[in-house]
């Protein structure tokens, strides 16, 4: 430690100490737990996201390249991380439904009538709810950074306000409007409003910064959506025109 930094804490602790119990526990302590907390969120968020795009880059890979939904349907598995394949595994889920003595049966197991079209508009309704669970559950957390960018500032603008009430209150007590005098307050108030910036300087910059790759990432799920239903509804004029027996299948072509 520089002899500089040094003096500066030696500086900073009298201040630290000298701050009335208003400002120093409520302001000071909750600008700190709300920093901490946002940080937490902040490095939990970044990592989720940056797991969230790779698996979403590696399953799109098998999905545009692979014509085999069994296949498909088994790396989604593989992928946790990645809301598209979950939405395909929702999809893939709707789809095997119960058949009269036959157990349940999907579409990669024939009985092709169940993909008509009226059955694929109902899928594409009901992937919606899917797509608005997986942004739910990418979105914990965001409001926390939200309020704390918003209402940090004015939490600080309050320990500013209180030292500068303890800062005329004691030149109300007649120690006269010197330096000396109003110097300390002042300085209790400049900490507080430095507290309150830098937890919420942070704060909006990675929310602001993680709504944008939801957004993307929402995209991702609509144009995704679209390519799962049109595959299932390909998949299905396939099979009819050209049926093989289980186990056996025509690979399709998209």
């Amino acid at each position: 430690m520089t002899p500089l930094s040094a003096k500066g804490l030696q500086g900073l602790i009298p201040l630290l100490a000298g701050l009335g119990t208003v400002v120093q526990v409520l302001v000071l302590l909750a600008l700190a737990l709300a920093s901490v907390i946002c940080w937490a969120i902040i490095v939990h968020k970044a990592r989720l996201l940056r797991r969230v795009r790779r698996d979403n880059v590696n399953f799109l890979q098998v999905f545009r390249t692979s014509n085999d939904l069994a296949f498909i349907a088994a790396a989604a598995r593989r992928f946790a991380f990645s809301p598209l394949a979950h939405i395909f595994r929702s999809a893939q889920q709707y789809m095997e439904v119960p058949r009269p003595g036959n157990g349940r049966r999907g579409v990669m197991e024939s009985d092709l009538m169940a993909l008509s079209s009226p059955t694929l508009e109902r899928l594409r309704q009901s992937i919606q709810p899917r797509q608005a669970e997986e942004m739910e559950r990418l979105e914990q957390g965001l409001p926390v950074l939200a309020t704390t960018s918003s209402m940090a500032p004015f939490v600080g603008l309050f320990g500013t306000v209180w030292g500068i009430m303890q800062s005329f209150h004691a030149i109300g007590q007649g120690s006269g409007a010197t330096l000396a005098v109003v110097g300390p307050g002042i300085a209790d108030a400049l900490i507080a409003t430095a507290v309150g910036l830098a937890a919420a300087i942070p704060a909006g910059a990675a929310y602001n910064l993680f709504v944008h790759r939801l957004r993307r990432i929402e995209g991702e799920m609509d144009s995704f959506a679209e390519d799962l239903v049109q595959l299932f509804e390909a998949y299905s004029a396939h099979e009819v025109q050209t049926p093989s027996r289980a186990g056996n299948r025509t690979p399709l072509t998209r």
